[in-house]
C-alpha cells in the first residue's frame, strides 16, 4: 500500500460528505454494504477509493482525487453498485 487515504485527502470544497451514517442506515448491514456505495458517507468512499488504490498499486493524490472525480460523474449519478462502479472506472484509470 503506498497511500493511506485519509479524510483530508479527499476534495471537501468539491463535495460534500456526511461524516455519520446517513439516517435510517444502520451500522454496517454485512452484504448491503460490499455491493453498494452511499456516495455522500464518507467513510464509504474513502474506502472504496482506498480499495481501488490498493489494487491497482495506485500512490498519489493526485490517483485519489481521479478516482473520486471519476465516482461522482454524472453520468455515474444513479450508479451504486460497487462492483459496476469498479468496472467503470477502472477502464478510466
Amino acid at each position: 500500500m503506498g497511500i493511506k487515504v485519509k479524510k483530508s485527502n479527499l476534495q471537501s470544497t468539491k463535495y460534500k460528505y456526511t461524516w455519520l451514517r446517513d439516517q435510517g442506515d444502520s451500522e454496517y448491514t454485512g452484504i448491503q454494504d460490499r455491493i453498494r456505495i452511499d456516495k455522500d458517507e464518507g467513510y464509504e468512499v474513502l474506502y472504496f477509493i482506498q480499495t481501488l488504490m490498493n489494487k491497482h498499486s495506485l500512490t498519489t493524490l493526485d490517483h485519489v482525487h481521479k478516482i473520486e472525480d471519476l465516482l461522482h460523474k454524472p453520468a455515474l449519478s444513479g450508479v451504486v453498485m460497487r462492483d459496476r462502479l469498479i468496472e467503470v472506472i477502472e477502464k478510466r484509470l
